[in-house]
């Protein structure tokens, strides 16, 4: 019989799959309330996965690149919203490394394992003042706000109505950092799939800033100098997304597999797992899901790991990044569809672990970092037009 060989393994991923039983406890819970139950929150902590891409200059662990990935993909394989909420929440310490340094240490001043949420789309209002900025603004998806500590969104800067221009031209985007407690969280999170990552919309009203808890989005650099610090969004946030799928796609084929073994069909007499058209399913969610990873994971290994991570990434490295994650994360929903279609009328009961997989990844293909639209860019790219951002 196959197995899902790990790639590499190492302590991290050992941390992740000990805490299946845990995970495997309050699973229905975070489904019911539309977010992480404490105390699984608190398990998670306690491994030490939330401090993964937490920079090192306030006590972080800046875990390599590859890893991460390898966690998240464990974490979706036991709960999609599990893996869904650590790997927003370790990009989100990515974000918060470009923060001035005293203020990077004020947001850590109770430790690594602080967690932050938000959004990076500008969906909201920055408007100058002496010190720093009011802003007003109202974010969507923001997965985690449960057991977050601060919340980051980013918007406009704009002085009388009309947007501020940088010297380039383009509008002045800042990112800023809040209190949970200054932020109100509105109960949106109400979706298909994904429900207990808890990603509810946020917002603030006229609410002061000051400046040193802002960046600005296409200027600044890294404040603690660190192998994670990153400027290209997709560059980090594709194969982690991706990562989510493919966890989930894997819990599929294995719980399609046990139900195989005992099911037999209705005008059938015998069960699924001797049908002829349930081993050509299997085996094609295999190659899919097998094929998927590895294009990502080799992808993963060639990005570059240093301070200047974004600098030394050209244009061939970007669109193949693209196209790993997308690729691998539309493989994954295919691999899904595969082992639902093959289980019949079992996978469509909510108490079928198949049910919750095909809503979950049907949910988590839907980010713009492993939509359909960068496997197009990226043929564009191939054909000599450039890489260009989503039309």
């Amino acid at each position: 019989m196959m197995t899902n060989a790990a790639i590499k393994t190492n302590e991290w991923v050992e941390r992740a799959r000990a805490l299946a039983p845990v995970v495997e406890q309050w699973r229905d819970a975070g489904e019911q309330e539309r977010h992480m139950p404490r105390p699984l929150f608190e398990a998670l902590r306690d491994t030490g996965v939330f401090k993964m891409s937490v920079p090192k200059a306030v006590g972080g662990a800046e875990v390599e690149e590859e890893t991460v990935v390898q966690v998240i993909e464990e974490l979706a394989r036991q709960d999609g919203s599990v893996g869904w909420n650590v790997m927003i929440a370790s990009g989100a310490a990515i974000v918060a490394s470009y923060l001035p340094a005293a203020t990077l240490r004020e947001v850590y001043r109770d430790g690594p394992h602080t967690v932050i949420a938000g959004a990076n789309l500008p969906q909201g209002t920055a408007i100058p003042v002496p010190g720093g900025f009011r802003l007003t603004g109202r974010w969507t998806f923001a997965s985690g706000c449960h057991q977050a500590d601060w919340m980051a969104g980013s918007s406009v800067v704009t002085v009388q109505g009309t947007p501020r221009l940088r010297p380039d031209g383009r509008p002045d985007i800042r990112t800023f950092f809040l209190p949970v407690g200054q932020c109100e969280i509105l109960d949106t999170w109400h979706t298909a799939g994904l429900r207990g990552t808890g990603s509810h919309d946020w917002q603030v009203t006229d609410v002061f800033v000051p400046e040193e808890c802002s960046f600005s989005v296409l200027r600044d650099g890294p404040s603690e100098p660190g192998a994670l610090s990153a400027r290209d969004f997709t560059a980090y946030a594709g194969p982690r997304v991706a990562a989510v799928a493919l966890g989930i796609a894997r819990d599929a084929i294995d719980a399609f597999t046990a139900l195989a073994m005992t099911k037999t069909p209705v005008l059938a007499t015998s069960t699924l797992a001797t049908q002829h058209t349930t081993h050509e399913r299997v085996g094609r969610a295999e190659a899919l899901l097998r094929s998927g990873r590895a294009f990502l994971y080799e992808t993963v290994r060639a990005l570059p790991y240093h301070p200047t991570y974004s600098e030394a990434l050209n244009d061939d490295l970007r669109a193949r990044i693209r196209l790993a994650s997308a690729h691998a994360a539309q493989s994954a929903a295919e691999a899904v569809d595969l082992m639902c279609n093959a289980a019949g009328t079992t996978a469509i009961y909510a108490s079928s672990r198949l049910e919750r997989c095909f809503r979950d990844v049907h949910v988590a293909i839907q980010h713009a970092v492993v939509a359909p639209s960068n496997i197009e860019m990226v043929g564009q790219y191939c054909l000599g037009l450039g890489l260009q951002a989503r039309r």
